[in-house]
Formats: structure tokens, C-alpha cells, sequence
């Protein structure tokens, strides 16, 4: 299903991508002292740069051209810097983006490589009624607290270990979601072990609070029975909880957690088209 996106919406959106890329590179610096790690502003959005070996996972560009018109100096400019460091310059692009961004990218030699489906919830109070469902089945979720915090790094990289990412960076992403501030992790358990694990960050923007859901994983044996959308559901009824109003996700169209989203009632705000240009 699919929502009529407002401009409003889609800046809403796209500022919570903004701060939450931010935060994963000021995390990601904390992990990793002493290497060139930082993020940029460019074109109303923010460039991500770390290690190169990470790839676009933490070196790409969100919300640009969102905020207002874009220009060729500042897109070349930060191109120079991704290819400093041997990476292809990304830009994850909303298509609510300003009308001088395709031409800027494509008198740049840009060409697309790949979409990013953005889903957005609208939170209610029925969210509230649904967690409790829960603990009725053998799926159990709970928020964990600090002093396991230290297990989820190994239990997310188990969950996502066979899809072909470097350990160094699944790991990483794992440490980064457990130091941020604005974040919950969840385990989610089937008969007393751990079957699952998930990322909940309440992000404030200018324009209201997005609760975004990220770093789902289930572990390979438990897969096919639930836990994803357990995990969903026990996170938007804590979102709402909190006083949240709207939630998002981002997944690649029709891979199973493109499908375990809509399932939990999401529906489909727009698509980001990925413009690449190889590094020179």
C-alpha cells in the first residue's frame, strides 16, 4: 500500500535520515579514533564519510536537494572528498527533492544503481493494545537494558552473518546503534533463547518526532516464524508510548523485510533512487 506523501511529510522524513546518518558517523568516530571519520553538509543533507572498507553502508549522501536548491560547486566539492579516500560518490535521492537536483546530477555524469524503499506509520493508540499480544506467544521481545547491551553486537552480526557484509562493518553497525543515545535495542526470544534482535531510535526533527525502526535481524534457524514482525510490533507500541506520532523504516523493494514492514501496517511513502558516480 502506498500513502499520499506531502512535501512536509518527505522533509519530515528526510530530516530524521539526516540525523540519523549523523549520528551513526559521530558514533562511528567515537569507535574508531584517530581515522578521518566525519559528516558533511551538502545541498541541504549530509554526507557521510568513514572507513572505506564499510562502503556505502556509511559513506553516502541523504537528503540532499530536500531543503532547496543544489549547486554544482558544492556537489564537486564533495566528490573530491569521497575520492580522496578511493570511495563512489552515493546520494540516496527523495523524489520530493528540489527540481535543480537531476539536472546538477546528471550534468555530472550520475547514473542510477539501486532503490531504497521509505515506509512511514502512522502511530495510534491501538499500537498500545497490540504489544500486549505478544506475551501470549512463544515469541518474547523485551528492551534491553545496560548491562546486556554489550551481547547485541555478536547477536545482530548472527542474525545478519550470512548476507555477504564484512563482519568489521555489521559489527560496527551493531556497536553504533548500542552507544547512540536516541536508541533502544530489543532481543526477541523463543523458548528462552535468543532468536532476534532490532534497533528503535526516537529522532526529534523540526518538524516533529520520527520514530525509525532499523538493524532488524533474525537468526537463520528462527527465520520464517514471526520474530521480524514481533519485533516491529513491540517497537511501535514503545514509539507511542513515548509520544511518537509517526514511524519509519527503509528496506530494499521485495526482499522479505520490504514484506515483514508492510505486514506490521506500513505503508509506502516514496522511493529513494541511489545516483553513483565512480570515484576518479
Amino acid at each position: 500500500m502506498m500513502m499520499l506523501t506531502t512535501v512536509e511529510m518527505a522533509q519530515r522524513l528526510e530530516e530524521a535520515d539526516v540525523l540519523h546518518l549523523t549520528r551513526q558517523v559521530e558514533a562511528c568516530s567515537q569507535l574508531f579514533p584517530g581515522q578521518d571519520i566525519s559528516a558533511l553538509s551538502v545541498g541541504g543533507g549530509v554526507a557521510g564519510f568513514t572507513l572505506p572498507s564499510f562502503g556505502r553502508k556509511l559513506n553516502h549522501i541523504v537528503g540532499f536537494g530536500v531543503g532547496g536548491t543544489v549547486s554544482s560547486e558544492e556537489l564537486v566539492a564533495i566528490e573530491k572528498s569521497y575520492s580522496n579516500k578511493g570511495i563512489d560518490t552515493e546520494i540516496d535521492l527523495c523524489p520530493h527533492a528540489d527540481a535543480s537536483t537531476l539536472p546538477v546530477l546528471s550534468t555530472h555524469g550520475y547514473t542510477v544503481n539501486g532503490f531504497i524503499n521509505n515506509y512511514v506509520r502512522i502511530l495510534t493508540d491501538n499500537d498500545l493494545v497490540g504489544a500486549g499480544s505478544l506475551e501470549a506467544s512463544r515469541i518474547k521481545i523485551s528492551r534491553v537494558n545496560s548491562e546486556r547491551l554489550g551481547e547485541f553486537p555478536d547477536i545482530s552480526l548472527a542474525g545478519y552473518s550470512d548476507g555477504g557484509r564484512p563482519e568489521l562493518l555489521l559489527k560496527t553497525l551493531a556497536r553504533i546503534a548500542a552507544s547512540r543515545a536516541d536508541t533502544r535495542i530489543y532481543f526477541a526470544t523463543i523458548d528462552g533463547k535468543i532468536a532476534g534482535s532490532a534497533g528503535l531510535a526516537l529522532i526529534e526533527t523540526s518538524k516533529g518526532g520520527v520514530a525509525h525502526l532499523y538493524i532488524d535481524s533474525t537468526l537463520p534457524e528462527y527465520r520464517g516464524r514471526g520474530v521480524q514482525v514481533a519485533l516491529l510490533r513491540a517497537r511501535l507500541s514503545d514509539a507511542r508510548r513515548a509520544g511518537f506520532g509517526i514511524a519509519s523504516s527503509g528496506a530494499r523493494p521485495a526482499n522479505v523485510s520490504s514484506r515483514n514492514i508492510e505486514r506490521a501496517g506500513f505503508c509506502l511513502a516514496y522511493t529513494k533512487v541511489t545516483f553513483a558516480k565512480k570515484c576518479e
